[in-house]
């Protein structure tokens, strides 16, 4: 599969690769370096549009989406996003999504590539009766702009009263950018601030064309997977599939905040079963103490005694290309923590220890006006 921005992506001269069988870029020309430092220090665009919306609304739907997400969603407002995890009954992340709240009776959920159809199947599956559910994501374009320097550019083409009183993981629907309407949202997955723009597909192209132009002064670089990746891990952040799957219970992970306990939600009497028998598995950062990096799958030891696996391992561009990443664990370990690692069936042993987390502090929560 390929998203509507393909052919620019080979005309810039990216590097495609499969990604949860879509034909992503890597990167591209300058490399995955130089468009972790344009995120990091000025502004990167990047193209999402594979990922997936589904609208839910109807009479019943916020009590639904209550039941399905592990987060406070009737606490949330109008025009407010938020972060969650949506579990099975053994309490494993089906996935992890954002949900924009509307009104009470008006949803939007932002999924998983890869979890589309599944996602679907199971949010239809605990749907009852008067709630709609549409899968739009064919239709909806979604591009993320972030960085220092992103909120400068929505203010040269969309007017700086748009960003006026424009807070964290809030969102703001039709936006007229460059004659564009767009749904605005002021969220991301890099730590900085930024925003995710969601429009029309029909449009897509004309969009991206547009911001890279508008970006050009600012330093603005097209980024792919390899940013992304890199640019998460920095901020703490995790990847369906590596630090969080389905056969995996969602306790002891640096992610406690997407849960609310307070309300049911699929998935918790599993979670509060392993929290009171002290089981389980611990997601846990870690930092390499010299520049080889460990890779998913490795082996985590402990005095010589293996204790998990790495679920992933990036380099650090921010942190001087240190290795960075997550791992998984049989036992809760503290912060400065020795540990070994090492391929299966190999001998090279490589050295790091327990790390706090976010590695990079983040910009994303800082008032908008720092930026402009």
């Amino acid at each position: 599969m390929r998203t509507v921005l393909y052919q620019k992506h080979v005309e810039s001269g990216g590097k495609i690769v499969d990604f949860a069988g879509w034909e992503m870029p890597l990167w591209y020309k300058k490399g995955q370096s130089a468009e972790h430092h344009a995120t990091r220090k000025n502004v990167g665009l990047f193209d999402i549009c594979h990922m997936g919306e589904f609208d839910i609304t109807g009479p019943g739907s916020k009590e639904m989406m209550s039941k399905l997400l592990t987060n406070n969603v009737f606490g949330m407002s109008d025009g407010q996003a938020s972060y969650n995890f949506m579990l099975n009954q053994n309490g494993g992340v089906i996935d992890d999504c954002i949900i924009y709240k509307f009104n009470d009776e008006k949803w939007m959920l932002v999924v998983n590539a890869g979890n589309i159809r599944t996602d679907l199947e199971w949010i239809m599956e605990n749907a009852p009766g008067g709630v709609t559910v549409t899968d739009r994501s064919d239709r909806t374009a979604k591009l993320d702009l972030q960085g220092p320097d992103s909120p400068k550019i929505i203010r040269d083409l969309a007017g700086e009263d748009v960003l006026n009183k424009f807070g964290f993981f809030k969102f703001r629907d039709g936006v007229v950018i460059g004659g564009i309407p767009v749904l605005l949202s002021r969220t991301g997955y890099t730590g900085e601030i930024g925003f995710e723009l969601y429009f029309d597909s029909d449009r897509a192209v004309e969009m991206w064309d547009m911001l890279i132009k508008a970006g050009e002064k600012y330093g603005i670089e097209p980024c792919g997977l390899g940013a992304r990746d890199s640019l998460r891990t920095e901020a703490g952040l995790p990847l369906h599939g590596h630090e969080i799957r389905p056969d995996v219970p969602a306790l002891n992970t640096p992610w406690n905040f997407v849960f609310d306990w307070e309300h049911d939600f699929i998935g918790k009497a599993a979670l509060l079963k392993i929290r009171e028998e002290g089981s389980g598995h611990y997601t846990i950062p870690f930092i390499m103490s010299g520049r080889s990096k460990a890779m998913p799958g490795w082996n985590v030891n402990l005095e010589g005694v293996k204790i998990g696996n790495v679920v992933s391992g990036v380099i650090s561009p921010t942190l001087e290309n240190r290795p960075i990443g997550f791992l998984m664990s049989q036992t809760p370990l503290e912060t400065g923590t020795k540990l070994t690692f090492n391929e299966e069936g190999k001998s090279r042993i490589l050295e790091g220890e327990i790390s706090d987390s976010p590695f990079v502090k983040p910009t994303s929560r800082m008032k908008m006006k720092n930026f402009l």
